[in-house]
């Protein structure tokens, strides 16, 4: 069922009598949209006279989307308000969209009706700066009952009064005020919260066997610095900075097994002095501590005999 630019459903009353009833029910969704001229889209069950009552409105569907003035309105200028009662998956409200039971529009008596929102496992979504409302408002009788069921709601919210912002109120201006109940315990705050222990748990690691060089066991634990109070606790941004600290295991379970070293000596070799000196086959002199007989050097001149040339002059 789709009612748009200003199409609406009404069953009003401007005599003695009370409003009539409109029920609604639709397979896949109800959609309620715009405006034109004067005339706002909606489904509309008003009493204008002094005497008579609104009448009620119920509405059964998948999906409820209320946009650009959309609305609901079971509202009375001096009697009572009717009631709506709205059984959906999903409530949408957007741009302006209201659903009122308001009594007193003329600023007369008449107590604010009863709004019953039942989307036990779906949501209520609006956007908060839209101006969308949730009224069972009155004017100097009593304000009406809001009571919504929802796995959640979102982008509306209960005042004590209406603002610009989007609302659920059933308030009074001059009267007793009404009652919201909201039920969503889909989104309960405290469902899962888990009470930690108060006192810090010791963190212990088993000793191992020191072997320096090979199969070192570590525990690291990185950060901005320092362990939180509680195992269970996060790091906060303010935790101090905690420079890194040089640990050497010790074993207070084990004893090490002796070590032993052995200590090399290099003994100096004892310096002999020069007893000889050779020529090596490159003709170098080489220093010789061995004092054995040096070969002689045999020169490769053949000496020659003077004598056989000696001549006599006169």
């Amino acid at each position: 069922m789709s009612l748009r630019d200003g199409a609406k459903l009404s069953a009003e009353t401007s005599g003695q009598g009370n409003a009539g009833i409109i029920e609604v029910n639709t397979a896949d969704f109800l959609n309620i949209s715009g405006k034109s001229s004067n005339f706002i889209s909606g489904l509309f069950v008003n009493s204008q006279s002094s005497t008579g009552t609104s009448g009620d409105i119920i509405v059964t569907s998948p999906k409820v989307t209320l946009d650009n003035g959309g609305s609901l309105d079971a509202e009375s200028a001096s009697g009572n308000g009717g009631d709506i009662n709205l059984q959906t998956d999903l409530l949408l409200l957007r741009h302006g969209a209201s659903i009122s039971t308001t009594a007193g529009t003329a600023e007369a008596g008449g107590n604010g009706g009863n709004i019953n929102i039942n989307a036990s496992s779906g949501f209520i979504i609006a956007v908060r700066n839209e101006n969308s409302d949730i009224t069972a408002n009155a004017y100097t009788g009593i304000g009406g009952r809001v009571d919504i069921k929802a796995n959640g709601i979102y982008g509306i919210q209960f005042r004590e009064s209406q603002t610009l912002l989007s609302d659920i109120t059933a308030s009074s201006r001059f009267g007793t005020q009404g009652t919201v109940e909201l039920n969503t315990p889909g989104i309960d705050p405290n469902s899962g919260l888990i009470e930690l222990p108060t006192v810090p748990v010791d963190t212990q690691v088993a000793q191992g066997c020191y072997s320096p060089g090979y199969a070192q066991n570590r525990f690291v634990i990185t950060g901005r610095g320092g362990l939180p109070p509680n195992p269970k606790d996060i790091l906060t941004p303010d935790a101090p900075q905690i420079d890194w600290v040089s640990f050497k295991p010790r074993n207070n379970n084990r004893s090490l097994p002796p070590v032993t070293n052995k200590p090399t000596i290099s003994t100096p070799k004892r310096i002999v002095e020069a007893t000889g000196a050779t020529l090596n086959t490159k003709g170098q002199i080489v220093l010789s501590a061995n004092s054995s007989i040096a070969t002689p050097h045999l020169s490769r001149h053949t000496l020659t005999d003077c004598r056989n040339n000696l001549r006599f002059f006169k």
